[in-house]
């Protein structure tokens, strides 16, 4: 399963997000903490000064009646510990017609060696109704704040990164031999401007490198043929010697088929090497039907001599995005395949719909695991004249075409089939 990526301005936004949700998390727990600790404070000192009036009624002697709190005096010890004693209660009140919140406190007052326990009430409902306040607000807050750098990030990324995906842009278009397409994107951000330079720099090694070795490579496939023409030609010389021949018949065949696979082996790779490079991009909508007729036509011959009949199921509707030359070396790999390794138990068939290009063919399983049925220089044993590059051509072409080839073996059929992505 392929891992899920992000952006890096997604994932910085993301952690930056979460460590903002934890600020105002704790923020609002020690603001409310703080807001209790002020409340109970605030309180503490409100019945504080309610126990000092008190003392100062009952020591000047005035009428306890006239507090608004509920004074008893005491008959007797004071019980031990039994004070202070704090509760919270709901008070009505008729002007605002609700219930509001209020605390209480039962507290014991000595004047004078006589006890008084006086009940106070002290309303707190202002107190946490800002404490609510406050707690709620810091949600929205947060909401809004996150909303907001979401959105500045957003706008700040086509920005700020329009430098960035543009040099990306130039990276994934950047095909080999094409240097002096690249333009130099303009920037003041210090690290992209680095990372710029790096490409360049990287670049110039990797088309001095191509360039030689495409020089090589060419040269090669160049000058080789000369000589291993020269070689055929001579050997097709001798092969005409009817005493020679009856003398060294196997050699000379050996030297001849020797030479013929070292021509075709140098060729083919000097096409794959093309193809890796991206020289072919002259890509045009193609229907096949009249391509695949035309090389069915080609090897019709071919295949009657191996006793195997090609049968065909076209579609008009079939088309390729493709350039016509690697399109004509894919159907001739794929056909020749089919026909190198089909067997007499049934016809090789070709079939195209509107997105699948098939070609199937009778014989024996793999020698080896299907995953390597691409790979360069892979071939049953058995035929050793096969270069083992027609199927590492054909993927090539494939990838770069953006379309993708799937094998599989299905009674007693290998079944190629080559789809868009």
């Amino acid at each position: 399963m392929k891992k899920r990526t992000f952006k890096l301005l997604t994932k910085t936004t993301s952690v930056y997000l979460v460590f903002t949700f934890f600020a105002f998390f704790g923020s609002a727990l020690f603001l409310t903490h703080e807001t209790d600790e002020f409340i109970h404070s605030n309180l503490a000192h409100r019945f504080r000064k309610s126990e000092s009036r008190i003392r100062y009624y009952v020591k000047a002697g005035k009428p306890l009646a006239g507090l608004p709190y509920r004074v008893t005096r005491l008959q007797g010890p004071a019980p031990p510990n039994a004070f202070p004693i704090y509760s919270d209660t709901l008070i009505y009140n008729s002007e605002l017609d609700e219930k509001l919140r209020y605390r209480k406190k039962a507290s014991l007052i000595e004047v004078g060696g006589q006890f008084y326990k006086a009940e106070m009430v002290k309303s707190m409902e202002d107190f946490l109704r800002l404490r609510d306040d406050i707690f709620g607000a810091l949600i929205p807050a947060f909401g809004l704040l996150a909303v907001g750098i979401a959105l500045f990030n957003y706008f700040l990324s086509g920005y700020l990164f329009k430098s960035f995906n543009r040099i990306l842009e130039l990276m994934k278009t950047y095909k080999v031999g094409q240097k002096t397409e690249i333009e130099k994107v303009r920037t003041s951000t210090l690290e992209f401007q680095r990372m710029q330079e790096l490409f360049h720099r990287m670049i110039d090694r990797i088309e001095y490198d191509y360039r030689h070795l495409k020089e090589y490579t060419e040269n090669m496939a160049h000058e080789i043929q000369t000589p291993l023409a020269v070689i055929r030609n001579k050997t097709e010389n001798i092969i005409s010697d009817d005493s020679v021949m009856k003398r060294h018949a196997d050699t000379i065949k050996i030297i001849y088929d020797e030479a013929t696979h070292l021509s075709k082996l140098g060729n083919t790779l000097n096409l794959l090497t093309k193809i890796e490079n991206g020289e072919f991009n002259d890509a045009v909508q193609i229907s096949t039907r009249p391509v695949i007729e035309q090389h069915v036509a080609a090897v019709t011959e071919l295949a009657n001599l191996k006793s195997v009949e090609v049968e065909t199921s076209l579609s008009d509707k079939h088309q390729m995005l493709i350039d016509p030359h690697l399109l004509d070396v894919m159907l001739r790999n794929l056909l020749r395949n089919a026909i190198s390794y089909g067997t007499p138990d049934g016809p090789i068939h070709i079939k195209t719909d509107s997105e699948h290009l098939e070609v199937s063919n009778y014989g024996p399983a793999l020698e080896f695991p299907p995953e390597q049925l691409f790979e360069r220089f892979q071939h049953n044993q058995h035929r050793q004249s096969s270069l083992g590059l027609g199927l590492s051509l054909v993927k090539k072409i494939c990838d770069l075409n953006n379309l993708k080839i799937d094998y599989r073996y299905d009674e007693n059929q290998h079944i190629f089939v080559v789809s868009r992505h």
